[in-house]
């Protein structure tokens, strides 16, 4: 697959992938326990398909378990859905903002969504992926918050979040997350 790229854009409603806000009605009440909404995003490989992704709601447990297979962040795959109504279950200093379609070639130097290629990492240190790989996980995209619109709170400490793909049954997990 040739690289993706997609922005954080101002919030459109006609956009399907966003960042921010209340989860997906669909899925708001499958939210593990201490989880928060962060983002929806077009699944690239299954047509009208999305992934969620939730973060734990408590900064320490994120940090403290930031590496798979212990990662404290959670993909939920599911059909496209509108915003919900569950207002608890949002990360309330991060603004709501879309995501754009993907594109390609990559067309600035800062980057916000790149899907395929090789990962981008913040800190080049073997123990962040090589237990994803010995468990048949390959790189899928990253969402770097060098890429969020001026004025959004970042998350991930400036940081990068890291989904890899099983190569045999296709499961799109977190597989780590890295700050500067």
């Amino acid at each position: 697959m040739n690289e993706l790229y997609a922005k954080c854009i101002p919030f459109d409603a006609n956009v399907k992938g966003r960042i921010g806000g209340n989860p997906p009605l669909i899925i708001e009440n499958s939210i593990p326990d201490g989880y928060l909404f962060y983002a929806t995003l077009v699944h690239t490989e299954k047509e009208n398909m999305m992934l969620s992704i939730f973060i734990h709601g408590d900064f320490d447990t994120l940090l403290y378990n930031n590496i798979y297979p212990s990662v404290t962040v959670k993909v939920i795959e599911h059909e496209y859905s509108d915003i919900g109504t569950r207002s608890e279950k949002s990360i309330k200093e991060l603004s709501v903002n879309s995501i754009s379609n993907y594109y390609y070639p990559q067309d600035s130097d800062f980057q916000f969504i790149k899907v395929g290629g090789e990962p981008r990492f913040i800190q080049w240190k073997d123990y962040y992926y090589e237990e994803l790989e010995k468990d048949g996980y390959s790189f899928y995209l990253q969402i770097d918050e060098e890429g969020y619109r001026d004025g959004m709170d970042y998350v991930f400490m400036y940081g990068a979040l890291y989904l890899y793909k099983h190569n045999m049954t296709g499961e799109i997990i977190a597989g780590f997350w890295q700050c500067s």
